[in-house]
């Protein structure tokens, strides 16, 4: 059993190490979303998902673990969470349950900074998005009826008709 609670610790630390490339992988890719870095862009999508991939590849081992692990508990591999896990380790061996604990609570910590992360990277992707419509409608003088417009001598016409650009060519 001491074999694979030490291999679980292992896996877990490889697991946290990925989880904090992931970090700075989007907090990179925001900074990219804001420059507009179409190239830059793609390639950190691609390193995204290389990094997601190697969490879910890690994660099955992980299951695999607990799954042996219930078999020689005696429990189902579903009620071995990690904090279950730590009480059980707690009594026998108090130093790897604080080393299971420190690794749950900071794993905790950076999928919660990810998830708020990519959530403000949609958001700003969905702001993006929506001020591109704006534009397009402006473009195609199809805009909001309040939006004004200035005449040759700078007084604000509302209501005016939309402007197209034509192009005279010869």
């Amino acid at each position: 059993m001491e074999k694979i609670l030490t291999e679980m610790l292992h896996i877990l630390q490889k697991l946290l190490g990925h989880h904090r490339q992931l970090l700075d992988i989007v907090r990179i890719e925001r900074e990219h979303l804001v420059q507009v870095n179409h190239l830059a862009i793609q390639t950190i999508i691609v390193r995204k998902q290389n990094e997601i991939e190697a969490i879910g590849q890690i994660e099955t081992q992980r299951v695999k673990l607990v799954s042996d692990l219930g078999q020689l508990l005696g429990k189902s591999p579903t009620d071995l969470t990690l904090p279950k896990l730590i009480i059980e380790v707690q009594a026998s061996n108090p130093k790897l349950a604080e080393q299971f604990r420190s690794t749950y609570n900071a794993l905790t910590v950076l999928i919660q900074r990810i998830t708020g992360q990519n959530r403000d990277n949609q958001k700003l992707l969905q702001r993006s998005i929506e001020n591109i419509y704006e534009m397009k409608k402006n473009i195609l003088g199809v805009a909001s009826g309040n939006a004004g417009t200035y005449s040759q001598q700078g007084q604000r016409v509302t209501g005016a008709s939309p402007r197209h650009l034509i192009s005279r060519e010869a």
